[in-house]
């Protein structure tokens, strides 16, 4: 008996020596780099949190998505009536289902925020990698570490509501590295986890495959690793195939995904005519791409790493399938760096500049002055264009102000099983229910559904309004007295601070 304990806490001790030497071998670069990922999960998961607490966060898109992954947690999918589509007729987020164990504990939009913030805060750990491992030099990792996380875009990414696109930008960079290294396995593994997030992550995919095999194949690599990089690209082809072309439409009386004539109708109606209409009208897009406005979103995705992605042009065309949909869809949203479309971009973006630095590192003056040349990109371009407590633009989080005291009892007082109509920035904290919409839905369609508004319910299923009247339009007063005002449908239970929270006075 002796002797066996004797033999346990010898190699117990010797796990430790052993985990101790391994510790001490990290090099401080790693650290340094390691402690940048987890101030800004720290720092941004706690903004993200008070930004939802403040009522900063918004129906769209914080509620469709929570309410999609409650649902996903329930049943495994639904009826988004947030946005008048079958969850999986929206988008393919594959990633919902890993959500769903903490949903069942309670999850929501603060843990939401939380893990989108770590895992854009990881995304310095590969870049560290890629980086290190290129200039053969760890604490060139850390420069480019750094750089990331001081990106404006990565940082807007964790200030606009959730969207499980952000996801991507880690397992891309992970993916990448894996590959350099070929570590095929969990290359497999980390680009599945990338798909999982959206279907269009796949379209980055199949042009990570072919760079990789261009790759390859001037360096020599042949064989399996070729053969790896053409099955990435199969594998992307497949999946955005299948998700666009039967999962989607599956759920949504099949027809194609809702975007693509949404944001490309003045291309086609359907994603053939679309290709068509590009290779037939060329001065058309170079007309759009060169507009004053995709200009200037060009300057604010590649200036604050110095430039450098336009000196790796080949990695950087693994970005050009989400930039294109950017700059040529109508949707302005889309080509500004303060929401969530840059996401896919980020990953070829980040690779592409530490491959451009390293191919201009041959000439001395680049040597001399490339990292301060980095840092003060990096620097300026946060403070003047992110949302981070060192910009001009911090005051973007929302902050407490006394009326949301009346905004939260107006949503303690709701129950759990009843169908409700909010105001935008109410509805997030409301959506673990199976109808919760999205005012002035569902009286009049907006924003619902696809562009034939198909699947607006019966305004008189509503049993609940919670309506902040600040955010109600001059277009609805008129539906707002006839609901709530002293002949309303609606028994009102709280007026107070322009919050008005009403009971419909007939239940269906």
């Amino acid at each position: 008996m002796v002797a066996d304990r004797s033999r346990w806490r010898t190699r117990i001790d010797s796990g430790i020596d052993r985990l101790r030497d391994r510790l001490a071998a990290v090099h401080p670069a790693a650290w340094t780099t390691l402690i940048g990922a987890v101030l800004f999960a720290v720092v941004f998961g706690s903004l993200g949190v008070q930004h939802h607490r403040n009522f900063g966060t918004w129906a769209f898109d914080m509620g469709i998505y929570d309410q999609g992954f409650w649902l996903v947690s329930q049943r495994g999918g639904g009826f988004v009536t947030v946005r008048g589509l079958e969850f999986w007729g929206h988008h393919v987020n594959l990633i919902a289902f890993a959500f769903a164990p903490f949903y069942w504990l309670g999850a929501g939009p603060s843990f939401l925020y939380v893990v989108q913030a770590t895992v854009l805060g990881a995304g310095a750990i590969p870049t560290y990698l890629i980086a290190r491992d290129r200039f053969a030099n760890p604490w060139m990792g850390l420069v480019f570490a750094v750089v990331f996380l001081m990106y404006a875009p990565i940082q807007w990414i964790a200030w606009a509501n959730f969207h499980p696109e952000a996801l991507v930008i880690t397992p891309m960079l992970f993916a990448w590295w894996f590959a350099m290294r070929g570590r095929w396995g969990a290359f497999l593994v980390a680009t599945v986890f990338a798909l999982s997030t959206r279907e269009d992550a796949a379209l980055a995919v199949f042009v990570m495959g072919g760079v990789l095999w261009w790759m390859f194949r001037r360096a020599g690599r042949h064989g399996r690793d070729q053969r790896m990089a053409i099955i990435t690209s199969v594998l992307g082809a497949a999946w955005y195939v299948l998700a666009t072309r039967l999962v989607i439409p599956a759920f949504n009386a099949w027809e194609q995904p809702f975007y693509v004539e949404y944001f490309f109708g003045h291309y086609g109606s359907s994603v053939p005519e679309i290709v068509q209409t590009m290779i037939r009208r060329p001065d058309r897009v170079v007309s759009d791409a060169t507009q004053p406005d995709r200009l200037r979103f060009y300057r604010d995705l590649f200036l604050p790493m110095g430039g450098l992605p336009l000196a790796g042009p080949l990695q950087l065309l693994m970005a050009v399938p989400q930039i294109m949909a950017s700059v040529l869809g109508t949707s302005p949203y889309a080509r500004t760096i303060r929401f969530q479309y840059t996401s896919m971009m980020v990953a070829p973006i980040t690779i592409a500049s530490i491959q451009g630095a390293w191919l201009l590192w041959r000439f001395r003056f680049v040597q001399r002055f490339l990292v301060p040349w980095l840092f003060v990109c990096a620097w300026i371009t946060n403070v003047a264009w992110s949302p981070s407590p060192i910009s001009a633009n911090t005051s973007v989080w929302a902050q407490s102000l006394p009326r949301h005291d009346v905004l939260r009892e107006a949503i303690d007082m709701v129950p759990d099983d009843v169908s409700v109509a909010a105001t935008f920035a109410v509805v997030p904290h409301l959506s673990h229910r199976d109808e919760i919409y999205d005012w002035p839905n569902p009286w009049v369609p907006s924003y619902w559904g696809d562009t034939t508004n198909r699947g607006l319910p019966d305004p008189e299923t509503v049993e609940w309004v919670v309506l902040d009247t600040r955010h109600v339009g001059s277009a609805q007063q008129d539906l707002l007295e006839t609901l709530v005002g002293p002949d309303g449908e609606f028994e009102v239970l709280l007026r107070e601070e322009q919050v008005v929270v009403g009971r419909r006075l007939s239940p269906p």
